[in-house]
């Protein structure tokens, strides 16, 4: 159950998805319903596919330092900005960080959790999985 949560959660459940999608079109009643759900289940293949190409483009790229220039220098303004605003918040320093221009005030935290957060957390199932695969 734990196994399956984690991976509900990781694939955003397009496997289930793809399984209700087939017994939708097993139980359709009649041609507009099949069509309906072999409209949902190339969808959904089609999410799969672009998900495993996005895949592959990252494992082909992580060991360029292009990549890591790139993220560097994508990352480093807004993580300067977070520790100057949270040092002047914290310490009282009278800096009076401005917040970003628009739209980069909203989407600020946006930016940094896909970067940071999806790269983390892909390291973290990928060493789950090593230490699975050690024990066996």
């Amino acid at each position: 159950m734990f196994w399956g949560a984690i991976l509900k959660w990781v694939t955003g459940d397009l496997i289930g998805q793809l399984t209700r999608a087939y017994e939708a079109r097993l139980k359709a009643a009649n041609e507009t319903e099949r069509l309906i759900a072999d409209v949902a289940i190339k969808d959904i293949e089609r999410q799969m596919a672009d998900r495993a190409a996005a895949k592959e483009i990252r494992l082909a790229t992580a060991g360029f330092w292009e990549m890591r220039l790139i993220t560097v220098l994508i990352a480093a303004p807004f993580v300067l900005h977070l520790n100057l605003v949270g040092l002047d918040t914290a310490f009282k320093l009278g800096w009076r960080i401005p917040a970003f221009p628009h739209p980069f005030s909203e989407w600020q935290g946006a930016i940094l959790l896909s970067f940071f957060g999806v790269h983390v957390i892909g390291q973290g199932i990928t060493a789950l999985a090593g230490a699975i695969r050690g024990r066996r």
